[in-house]
């Protein structure tokens, strides 16, 4: 069943989507917060999968099943530990493109509402001054990507703290 969810959703673009949820209801925080909700856990869920079944097959994991460990302990001790550096690192990612998707669509002027700080209304602002006073839309650029650089290296960091295999 939740690979049909994820195909279905895959094959639609996740732009036109919120495109589409924000035209669907008025366009305020919540309306952004559902949009981004239902677009952003679908690669998510299918990576985890995908890292699960990998270290599912491991000898270590087929050796413990044969000497009857219980499931919920072959998850704690042999999969969690793997995958908590994963997650982390593909979470330091996902912050920042989620902070991107939404100042898209408030810049297209279907997200968020004027009186919201955003990075999308500043843009959204600056693009109508943009002869006058260019600076200001380089100002929101200059913040997207320190954001951006900010968790791939706090991320990077801390999946190399939590990543098992780095520890002795």
């Amino acid at each position: 069943i939740m690979t049909e969810v994820y195909n279905f959703f895959t094959n639609i673009p996740s732009i036109i989507l919120l495109i589409l949820m924000t035209y669907l209801l008025r366009p305020s925080f919540s309306t952004v917060y559902i949009a981004l909700s239902i677009t952003g856990w679908i690669y998510m869920a299918r990576f985890m999968r995908n890292q699960i079944l990998i270290i599912r097959d491991r000898e270590y994991n087929l050796a413990s099943r044969c000497l009857g460990t219980p499931a919920y302990r072959m998850i704690i001790k042999n999969l969690l530990p793997h995958l908590v550096s994963v997650i982390i690192m593909r979470m330091a990612v996902a912050i920042p493109s989620t902070i991107s998707a939404e100042s898209v669509i408030t810049f297209l002027g279907i997200g968020l509402p004027n009186d919201t700080p955003s990075l999308g209304v500043l843009l959204s602002n600056a693009r109508s001054s943009m002869d006058t006073r260019p600076h200001l839309l380089f100002i929101p650029a200059v913040v997207m990507t320190l954001v951006t650089l900010t968790f791939y290296i706090a991320g990077n960091a801390f999946s190399d703290a939590s990543d098992p295999r780095n520890h002795t």
